[in-house]
């Protein structure tokens, strides 16, 4: 609930603004589970919030940590029974929560398990949110405290624009969660009328755009919405954003052995962005049991940066974390409840 709709409720229920702000704190910035918490809060309150509001509640299943500690995963299960997955991510002082958007994804991209699930639902904004309140409260635990925030985790987030949108703006609310547009980033499988939408809000949220190949033909088998949305289209819009907001894109690139990590892929990848203002992220593979794509060998990443370095083109390597626990990039994967 966004401080303007929790503001006309407290109003219609009689009592003072004030009662927002505590509110909201009670739910945001202390994430607490039911309204009987609220200790600063009159009891004919709370009972009055218990009979007209509800507190999106995601039940944690089960919880993983990486041999490493890098990663954790987080299973959640729905009130419907569907399940989804969630991961913090340790990176030096950085902690950032990799969140859900839909239970499976409708997008088929061939390499990722997520795909193989297909569509079955999407999450409500509350769901989205509740996520990142549970891993901030596991993080808390530890003395620490979740830094930023990716779409990253199943799902499209923009086919699942207004409950995407709606968590987001939950998120950066300084009365509540607090984190500023830049901390957060949307990934996206190249969904065009969903990033143009997004570019029209004031957000100033991160973009990811994923690429994975350096060809239509390509990205076609490996990625079906290829079809409708071409690489030019992507590049064309990746230009439209840095117009619009003054900060570049970052494209993804997942390098798949013998698909897409050749030395001719190194070179058209350095042509295709050499003019526009973006960063590129390489993610070489994370293997999954059921999906028979290949991480490349270490010599061939390292003949891959090579061929960018000697191309003058920057870019940075995700040394993907929680691939053990399959909480990696491309892994995460859950069978539903029959």
């Amino acid at each position: 609930m966004l401080p303007a709709e929790l503001d006309r409720l407290v109003g219609e229920l009689g009592e003072p603004a004030y009662r927002t702000r505590q509110i909201f704190d009670w739910l945001y910035a202390k994430g607490v589970r039911d309204v009987r918490e609220m200790t600063n809060i009159s009891k004919i309150l709370r009972q009055k919030l218990a009979e007209q509001t509800r507190i999106t509640c995601l039940n944690l299943v089960k919880r993983q940590e990486s041999a490493t500690g890098e990663a954790v995963k987080f299973l959640f299960e729905l009130p419907s029974g569907q399940r989804i997955e969630s991961v913090l991510i340790v990176d030096g002082t950085r902690r950032t929560a990799c969140l859900s958007s839909q239970v499976g994804c409708p997008l088929d991209c061939k390499f990722c398990a997520t795909g193989r699930m297909g569509m079955i639902a999407n999450l409500e904004a509350g769901q989205i949110v509740d996520q990142l309140l549970q891993v901030n409260h596991f993080a808390r635990e530890r003395g620490e405290q979740v830094t930023n925030v990716v779409m990253m985790g199943m799902g499209e987030p923009l086919l699942n624009y207004s409950a995407v949108l709606r968590a987001l703006k939950l998120m950066r609310l300084k009365e509540g969660i607090g984190l500023g547009g830049r901390k957060i980033t949307v990934s996206t499988a190249g969904y065009i009328p969903g990033i143009r939408r997004l570019m029209a809000e004031d957000l100033n949220a991160g973009l990811a755009i994923s690429l994975n190949a350096t060809t239509d033909e390509m990205r076609e088998q490996l990625m079906p919405i290829n079809r409708k949305y071409k690489i030019a289209d992507l590049l064309a819009v990746a230009r439209e954003f840095f117009a619009c907001r003054g900060y570049g894109v970052t494209f993804e690139y997942v390098l798949m052995a013998g698909l897409t990590d050749t030395n001719a892929d190194a070179q058209r990848l350095a042509e295709l962005t050499r003019d526009i203002p973006c960063k590129i992220n390489l993610i070489p593979y994370n293997e999954t049991t059921d999906l028979r794509f290949r991480r490349p060998t270490r010599q061939r990443l390292e003949q891959f940066y090579q061929v960018l370095k000697g191309c003058n083109v920057e870019f940075t390597v995700r040394h993907s974390r929680g691939r053990d626990i399959d909480a990696a990039c491309g892994q995460l994967y859950h069978q539903q409840k029959k």
